[in-house]
C-alpha cells in the first residue's frame, strides 16, 4: 500500500521554504527598484534632449520658412513682369489706356501665382515644419494660457506633432490639436480656450498681408 509522502510510493514530501528564499525575494525586489529609478532617470534625460531638440529644429526652420515666402514672392513679381512685357507690347497705340486696365489684372495674377506656391508647399517634405514655423510666428506673441491649433483636413495628420514642436518652443502655452477640419487653403488657425480670440494664419492670410507689397512691386515695372 502506497503512503503519501514516501519517494517510493510516487508522492511528494512537503518541504519548508528555506530562508535563502526570503534573501533571493530581497534581492530581486531591490534589483527591480534599481531598475525602475534608473528607467525613470533615462527618460528624464530622453524628454531633456527631445526638447532642446525641437527647439533647435524650429528655430531653424522658422528661417527657413521666412527665405521661402520671400522667395515665393519674388518669383510671383517675376511672372507678373515678364505678363506685363507681353501684353504691353501688344498693346500697341492704346498703351496707356492697356496699362491702366493691365495692372489690376497683373497684380491678381500675381497674387494668383503666390497663392498657388503656398498651396504647393504640401508636396515638400518639410511642410510639417512649414506649419509649425506659421504656428510659431503667432505663439511669439502670446504669453500663456491653453491655446487651440486646427488645420485643413489634408493636413490632419501632421497636427499632434506640431502641437507637440510647439508645446516645446513655447513652455507657457498649452497647445492642443483641435482635429476639427478648416476650411482653408493651408496654414493654421489658433484660438483661445473659450475661443474668445482666434487668429488665422492661413496662406489667404499670408496673400493679404503681402497684397501691397507685390503690387507695388508689380506697378514698379508699369
Amino acid at each position: 500500500m502506497k503512503r503519501e509522502g514516501d519517494p517510493l510510493s510516487g508522492g511528494h514530501p512537503h518541504v519548508s521554504a528555506p530562508d535563502g528564499g526570503r534573501d533571493e525575494r530581497k534581492k530581486l525586489d531591490g534589483l527591480r527598484a534599481s531598475i525602475l529609478s534608473r528607467g525613470e532617470e533615462e527618460r528624464e534625460r530622453i524628454l531633456k534632449e527631445a526638447e532642446a531638440r525641437a527647439e533647435r529644429w524650429l528655430a531653424d526652420h522658422t528661417a527657413q520658412l521666412d527665405a521661402t515666402v520671400r522667395s515665393i514672392r519674388d518669383d510671383a513679381v517675376k511672372q507678373a513682369q515678364d505678363i506685363s512685357d507681353r501684353r504691353l507690347v501688344e498693346a500697341g497705340t492704346s498703351r496707356d489706356r492697356e496699362r491702366l486696365r493691365l495692372r489690376s489684372g497683373l497684380v491678381q495674377e500675381a497674387l494668383a501665382s503666390l497663392q498657388k506656391a503656398l498651396v504647393g508647399l504640401s508636396a515638400r517634405d518639410d511642410y510639417d515644419a512649414i506649419l509649425t514655423g506659421v504656428a510659431a510666428e503667432v505663439c511669439e506673441r502670446l504669453h500663456s494660457g491653453r491655446v487651440g491649433l486646427r488645420l485643413r483636413a489634408e493636413d490632419a495628420p501632421l497636427g499632434e506633432g506640431i502641437a507637440r514642436a510647439l508645446r516645446a518652443r513655447f513652455p507657457k502655452l498649452d497647445v492642443r490639436f483641435d482635429d476639427t477640419p478648416e476650411p482653408i487653403l493651408g496654414g493654421v488657425v489658433l484660438f483661445s480656450e473659450d475661443e474668445g480670440w482666434r487668429i488665422s494664419a492661413d496662406w489667404r492670410a499670408k496673400i493679404e498681408e503681402m497684397t501691397d507689397s507685390v503690387a507695388g512691386a508689380v506697378l514698379a515695372e508699369l
